[in-house]
C-alpha cells in the first residue's frame, strides 16, 4: 500500500497516510495538476504534473506531464507535453505539493520544488520572488504555504 504525503509550498507536511489502489482508481483522493514525485518500490523517482490516474483493461497508472519548459526564462517553450505512466502495483509513495500548479502563479518546472528551491532559480531576481511569495501569502492569508 503506497504512502500518499501531501505538503505545503514551504514544504511542511499537511498530511500523510497510506492509501490503497481504490481510493487511486475511484478518484476518492485527488492530486491533479499539482506537483508530484512517485517512488516505486525499486527506488526509481518520477517527478512532474500529476494528471489523471489511466485506466486500461490491462492495468491502471498513474500518470504525471511534463511540460516543454525554457528554464532561463521560466516560461513554456511551446504546448508540447510529454506523458509518464507508472503502473499503480509499482508504486511506493506517492507526493504532491498543494498549490504548485502554474496557474497559481509559480514557474512551470516540471521538478518537484519546495518554495525555498524556487527562490534559488537562476532568472527570478531574489527581490521579485521574495515579493511574489509575500503577495501569493497575502492573497491567501489562512493557509500557512
Amino acid at each position: 500500500m503506497p504512502i500518499f504525503t501531501r505538503y505545503r509550498l514551504s514544504g511542511k507536511v499537511v498530511e500523510s497516510r497510506f492509501v490503497d489502489s481504490d481510493e487511486i482508481t475511484q478518484h476518492k483522493y485527488s492530486i491533479l495538476g499539482q506537483k508530484a514525485r512517485i517512488t516505486t518500490n525499486d527506488g526509481k523517482v518520477y517527478e512532474g504534473f500529476a494528471d489523471e490516474p489511466y485506466h486500461t483493461g490491462e492495468g491502471n497508472s498513474l500518470t504525471l506531464m511534463w511540460y516543454d519548459t525554457d528554464y532561463k526564462t521560466g516560461h513554456l517553450r511551446s504546448s508540447n507535453m510529454v506523458t509518464i505512466f507508472i503502473p499503480i502495483g509499482i508504486v511506493a509513495k506517492i507526493e504532491a505539493i498543494l498549490y504548485s500548479n502554474p496557474r497559481w502563479g509559480l514557474p512551470p518546472f516540471n521538478e518537484f520544488l519546495f518554495s525555498s528551491e524556487i527562490k534559488r532559480r537562476v532568472f527570478i531576481p531574489d527581490d521579485e520572488l521574495e515579493q511574489f511569495i509575500r503577495d501569493f501569502n497575502k492573497k491567501h492569508q489562512k493557509q500557512d504555504y
